[in-house]
């Protein structure tokens, strides 16, 4: 009998791989539902009766978490592209504007207001995007979602109690978000190598233009991966909005838990929901992550071909 080629022994292990993944994710599920409907004597009318109640709560964690992440990605690419921006020394703005006054054959250098304006702004905002960054990532989302509502607590007492913890929980989800995107842009727009923006600079392109460009179209490939990343992680984070009183999917949860005494209904439907939730957008992320993957960018999946056995 002929010996089998390394790629015949790959695909054989492969197959024996999900072959073993199949009856252990199986057996595990079986398992679960038997020891949850049957050993346990989980309340299956109860669940009937209120699961669309859990799925709107769990809308509303969507719906929270959805609108902090489109207003944090605003938030984190400015700060990000801020902060991945080189700053220009104050000594080269002043000789460029000298190399400009002689190539005009000027008596004096004129002074370039607008150009140190723009630098100083650009400064003091890089300067305030990194002491944003570490706030965020130096407390816990805990502590700002309490230190929001109690800010807003004290500067408005007499709006309604509802209205200010979701005002707060929102403007708390949105500056954590905010910050971490802020280090993925800025990581992706610096993977980009700058030889890439120097040569589209020597072609005309203008700064703008290179970003729309060259930049751009490389950076978002990169930063898509994390960032799904950053709205599951948020999506779960979301469940701390329990502390200031908004009643989403944990929130409810716990509330129909000790209302009805169905501790472990309750929180097995919102195990549930949450990984129904975040299973298919890890998928996703994977899926992505291969479709977008740019060669020499980012981390590379190097498979290595397997020499053939010498025939013996």
């Amino acid at each position: 009998m002929a010996q089998r080629t390394a790629e015949d022994r790959k695909r054989m292990w492969r197959a024996v791989d999900v072959a073993l993944a199949v009856v252990l994710t199986v057996g595990g599920v079986g398992y679960a539902v038997y020891a949850i409907v049957g050993r346990w004597g989980l309340d299956q009318g109860y669940i009937g009766d209120r699961w669309l109640d859990y799925v709107f709560a769990a809308w509303v964690s969507l719906y929270v978490t959805t609108i902090a992440f489109v207003i944090g990605l605003v938030i984190g690419f400015f700060f990000g592209w801020i902060r991945a921006t080189r700053s220009v020394p104050l000594g080269k703005i002043m000789r460029d504007a000298k190399k400009v006054a002689d190539a005009q054959g000027l008596d004096h250098v004129p002074f370039p207001a607008t150009q140190i304006i723009w630098h100083g702004f650009k400064y003091i905002v890089r300067r305030f995007g990194d002491a944003f960054v570490a706030v965020i990532r130096g407390t816990p989302l805990f502590v700002q979602i309490v230190f929001v509502w109690s800010v807003l607590l004290i500067r408005v007492p007499t709006l309604n109690p509802l209205v200010l913890a979701s005002i707060a929980g929102l403007i708390a989800l949105t500056a954590n978000t905010g910050g971490y995107q802020s280090e993925i842009f800025r990581a992706g727009l610096q993977t980009v190598h700058s030889g890439q923006v120097e040569a589209a600079r020597a072609l005309g392109l203008s700064k703008f233009q290179a970003m729309r460009h060259i930049i751009l179209p490389q950076a978002i490939r990169l930063v898509i991966p994390p960032l799904t990343n950053e709205y599951i992680g948020l999506l779960k984070a979301s469940s701390l909005l329990i502390v200031i009183g908004i009643e989403e999917l944990t929130g409810f949860g716990r509330r129909e838990a000790f209302d009805f005494f169905k501790v472990f209904e309750s929180f097995a439907l919102v195990t549930a929901i949450y990984l129904l939730l975040t299973v298919p957008l890890s998928r996703v992320i994977a899926y992505v992550e291969r479709r977008l993957r740019i060669p020499g960018l980012g981390i590379q999946e190097v498979t290595a071909p397997r020499a053939p056995r010498a025939a013996t």
